[in-house]
């Protein structure tokens, strides 16, 4: 059995909140996102166009790709530094890369070809189960991270450390990493749930022994939280470690990624919004969905949060009663949430009352209030009797031939 931080309770007061203006969500899209074998891969022109949605939405960090994996790679990336330097998007800018000197220098090439600020998001196994399936040992990987800090530090580019597998590593490893970091100078930490393997209570353990190990030294750090979805659990953890302090928490849109995905930037983007009053787009944030499906080829689930098809409808009688009165009441915000958590309106959609075999008088009524139609029993019976022996919801013209049989 590989050791598992849900097994470790460490009972350690909060952290402070992370300051806002520090990017809190960190977009993957373009790097792990388009790493998945679902997704097609975007040409430059749409990256970019990715990257404008970003900025609309109000996201304040991202990983824009992987120069070292080759020179056309490389390129891209340049393309991506320029272009949200000539258009002043407030994005801050991060490339991946192994603690490898080519690839360290492929980031490093980039900065200096855009001429801008960016952050090498370096990053290395450190879990036992890594180590024995590399042949690696703890004194070379310590190596890699000192060389890999010094070269950033030449080229005035920002380290970040990113420990894979964060989640199966010992605190006997993670504290001698830790050590070396201090050393180096390290700013920047990412704790990373690489397979997905972390529950909730694990996440605050690791964040939380993380936090304190720094704090004891002197030597705080910003800490970034990664997280795969490989159990379902990649949003509650992502939104625990918002909570526990982590200064940037990365996804991808629409949870795209390896395996069964990253944790949904969307979805973190969301929650955040409606828990913190966070200043995000969320009529941006569809658009951006909506346009990353397209280009990268991935279907938006039916009932998939906030963006799918589905997910402001109802067809239940008790439902329409209560989303009728509410609309009656004249109050937008009441009529938004008496069912759903979520405000359609906030996304700029509506409240969805369908007619089916589930549904009842109100179903009607409200559909004929909203179509304009004048609410007679006459025209609600015939509707009622024609839905409860239909096999699937009704749709407009349906209704509407009906009302004009009736008249």
């Amino acid at each position: 059995m590989w050791f598992n931080w849900n097994n470790v309770p460490v009972e350690e007061p909060e952290p402070p909140a992370p300051d806002a203006a520090d990017g809190i969500l960190f977009d993957e899209t373009l790097r792990d996102g388009i790493q998945a074998p679902n997704v097609r891969t975007p040409s430059i022109d749409e990256k970019l166009r990715i990257v404008d949605f970003m900025a609309e939405v109000g996201v304040g960090s991202a990983d824009l790709g992987f120069p070292g994996s080759g020179p056309a790679a490389a390129e891209q990336c340049a393309r991506i530094a320029r272009h949200i330097a000539d258009r002043g998007l407030p994005i801050a800018q991060g490339y991946a890369g192994r603690t490898h000197p080519a690839d360290i220098a492929a980031i490093c090439g980039v900065s200096q070809s855009a001429g801008v600020r960016v952050e090498a998001y370096a990053f290395i196994g450190v879990s036992p189960i890594r180590q024995y399936v590399e042949d690696w040992d703890l004194d070379m990987i310590k190596a890699n991270i000192v060389e890999s800090a010094d070269s950033c530090r030449r080229e005035d580019v920002e380290f970040v450390l990113v420990l894979e597998d964060t989640v199966r590593c010992t605190p006997e490893i993670l504290g001698q990493i830790y050590d070396v970091a201090i050393d180096c100078g390290v700013g920047r930490v990412t704790l990373c749930d690489t397979v997905g393997a972390a529950v909730p209570a694990g996440t605050a353990s690791l964040i939380r022994w993380t936090t304190r190990y720094f704090a004891d030294r002197g030597r705080p750090v910003g800490l970034d939280w990664h997280g795969h979805n490989d159990r379902g659990l990649a949003l509650a953890n992502s939104l625990t470690a918002l909570a526990l302090g982590c200064q940037r928490v990365h996804g991808t849109i629409l949870g795209v990624g390896e395996r069964a995905g990253n944790a949904s930037i969307d979805q973190l983007i969301v929650n955040h919004h409606l828990e913190d009053g966070s200043a995000y787009d969320l009529l941006a944030l569809r658009r951006y969905c909506d346009y990353a499906a397209d280009v990268l080829g991935v279907d938006i689930p039916d009932n998939y949060p906030a963006m799918g098809r589905d997910v402001f409808k109802t067809s239940a009688g008790v439902h329409a009663t209560a989303i009728l009165k509410a609309h009656e009441k004249g109050n937008q915000r009441v009529k938004d949430t008496v069912y759903s958590s979520v405000p359609a309106s906030s996304l700029g959609r509506a409240q969805e009352v369908l007619i089916d075999s589930s549904s009842g008088a109100n179903n009607i009524r409200y559909w004929l209030t909203m179509h304009g139609f004048p609410v007679e029993d006459s025209s609600i019976k015939r509707i009622l009797d024609t839905a409860k022996t239909s096999t699937t919801p009704l749709d407009d013209q349906q209704i509407r031939q009906m009302l004009a049989e009736v008249s």
